[in-house]
């Protein structure tokens, strides 16, 4: 049985598929998207996966850079977006997949180089199973980057309190070094952390061990 946390995200993010790249959101949603993508050091052999993708706007933006790239999410309303969205632009090394990161990606260990989630991990029903996944789609040696608010903050902890008891699809934000341990104890190495906006808002850098 699906997760009621997940059922209610994929409603919350369906209805705001049709505004999600125009509302008074946007213009921060790409700053971060940029910051998280300049941080993974994209090149023309790297395959990327975008999981929560939203409406693609982070897939189009690495398209350019990379050999392929793939945006995941559970939303089909998002899901429809991104695949039109990249059509218009002519963008013939990009595809989207609907699905729940909850379970088992529909993907081959170590299909992807390089993994990037902004701003979505806090509606992640099961963490540490995302995380789990996220290691085993992740080539040895590949580069990992979840940025998302940092709940060290006082002003966001006090949002991820009203969060949780307010937004159904809201599972809560993490600290960057609850999410470092997370990383760690799952194999990744070479974890590390920045962050922006007064330390609101944190970038959580990671690779897969070469060994695991």
């Amino acid at each position: 049985m699906e997760d009621t946390r997940t059922t209610a995200a994929r409603t919350h993010f369906d209805r705001w598929s049709q505004t999600y790249e125009r509302d008074s959101a946007a213009r921060w949603l790409g700053e971060v998207r940029t910051a998280a993508l300049a941080a993974l050091g994209l090149n023309k052999e790297d395959v990327l996966l975008d999981l929560g993708c939203g409406t693609g706007a982070a897939v189009r933006d690495a398209a350019p850079q990379v050999r392929r790239a793939v945006g995941f999410d559970l939303s089909p309303g998002m899901i429809a977006q991104a695949r039109d969205r990249a059509r218009r632009e002519h963008l013939e090394n990009v595809e989207f997949a609907e699905g729940d990161v909850s379970g088992p990606l529909p993907f081959e260990d170590g299909t992807f180089t390089t993994i990037v989630c902004t701003t979505a991990f806090h509606h992640f029903a099961r963490p540490l199973d995302t995380i789990a996944e996220m290691g085993r789609v992740l080539r040895p040696g590949g580069r990992l980057v979840i940025a998302d608010a940092n709940r060290r903050h006082p002003a966001v902890f006090v949002l991820d309190l009203l969060l949780r008891a307010l937004q159904p699809s809201h599972v809560g934000f993490r600290s960057p070094r609850q999410l470092m341990h997370d990383l760690c104890a799952a194999g990744f190495r070479r974890v590390s952390f920045c962050t922006i906006k007064r330390r609101s808002y944190a970038f959580v850098r990671a690779e897969r061990d070469l060994g695991a």
